[in-house]
């Protein structure tokens, strides 16, 4: 099924719905049927948005950013360039569609000479769906950019005992980004400004921060997780390792309990505007920091995301892998988890 009620759009099969928020094109719910829990319910109301965001649409759910990752520089802003990128400020535009679980939106930020398209393909028999973005440039130019996933988490699905797992490798705190080859981390161990050490999959000190690592660069895929014990819910994403080689974790504290946590994606290495990347590190830990696309260029990015209800005794994740039409999530303890897919969604994915 296909509706719509104001601004938001929501797809749905048997099992599983998942709903769209045209107004700055995030993924504002994706939960079971079974069970109500929405591990994407952050909204920020535009009071608590950055200045250069406040006349457009407020970040909740899963917003994409295009263009850029974090602030633009000073001159930007002044022209206009929200935080993140124009594409999750703006009004996107939806095109009809006929088929179950599927829809087509597109949104043209001028300000950044990009066009994406976007397709979302709801699995028919599981609670996964597919994305595909197509982005083409319409600058007489060619460009830095940079592309970004931005999942983040929430109460009542987000609590101190959440647990992320993904493919990281070798990685550093944003904060120390002047100097993250001296300052590198091995995932999931890292460390507060004040040295004390931690484990990021479950973090136990309270630390606002973002960690990015990157994904290991022997695997396919990359993939990141977000298991609740209390909700028995374990949310994922999985992408090919060549469209996304970074993941960030952003963790926002409100005294001792975890308020935010951003389980994110995307060609970015340094959450800096393009200057500052440049004058830093163009590339670190065998990564590029960012990405660029040439004038009339389109670039085409995919990604699967799943939620699945846990069993008892659920511990997390160790591996994911996408082989013979299905996603195959082997697990800590217990038997592994196996999402047996229509063929045309894992064809999408390997494009």
């Amino acid at each position: 099924m296909n509706t719509a009620t104001s601004s938001v759009i929501t797809l749905e099969n048997n099992i599983s719905s998942i709903s769209i928020d045209l107004n700055g094109g995030a993924i504002t719910d994706f939960h079971l049927k079974e069970n109500p829990v929405n591990p994407l319910s952050f909204a920020f109301s535009k009071e608590q948005m950055p200045e250069n965001n406040k006349a457009g649409a407020p970040y909740q759910g899963h917003f994409l950013c295009l263009g850029r990752w974090g602030e633009p520089s000073t001159g930007e802003i002044i022209a206009g360039m929200p935080n993140h990128g124009q594409t999750a400020n703006i009004l996107w535009n939806a095109e009809e569609n006929n088929a179950t679980g599927l829809l087509h939106m597109q949104a043209v930020a001028a300000l950044e000479g990009l066009q994406v398209e976007r397709t979302i393909e709801l699995d028919s028999n599981n609670p996964v769906f597919l994305v595909k973005e197509k982005v083409k440039s319409i600058n007489p130019l060619g460009r830095l950019y940079n592309m970004v996933q931005h999942p983040t988490l929430a109460a009542p699905f987000l609590d101190n005992d959440v647990i992320v797992d993904c493919n990281g490798s070798v990685g550093f705190d944003q904060a120390l980004y002047k100097d993250a080859a001296n300052n590198m981390l091995q995932w999931p161990g890292v460390k507060d400004e004040k040295g004390i050490s931690f484990d990021l999959r479950n973090p136990s000190v309270p630390y606002n921060s973002v960690f990015s690592f990157v994904v290991e660069q022997d695997c396919e895929y990359g993939w990141v997780t977000a298991y609740s014990p209390k909700c028995n819910l374990l949310l994922g994403y999985a992408w090919q390792r060549n469209d996304y080689p970074w993941v960030h974790l952003w963790q926002h504290w409100d005294g001792d309990d975890i308020k935010y946590r951003g389980i994110e994606f995307g060609t970015a290495g340094i959450h800096q505007p393009f200057k500052e990347i440049l004058d830093t590190a163009t590339s670190l830990f065998g990564e590029k920091t960012f990405a660029y696309i040439d004038a009339g260029e389109i670039i085409t990015k995919n990604y699967f995301s799943f939620i699945h209800h846990t069993e008892p005794g659920f511990e997390g994740v160790t591996d994911i892998n996408i082989e013979d039409n299905t996603i195959q999530i082997k697990t800590k303890t217990g038997a592994d988890i196996n999402l047996k897919l229509t063929p045309q969604l894992i064809h999408e994915l390997s494009k």
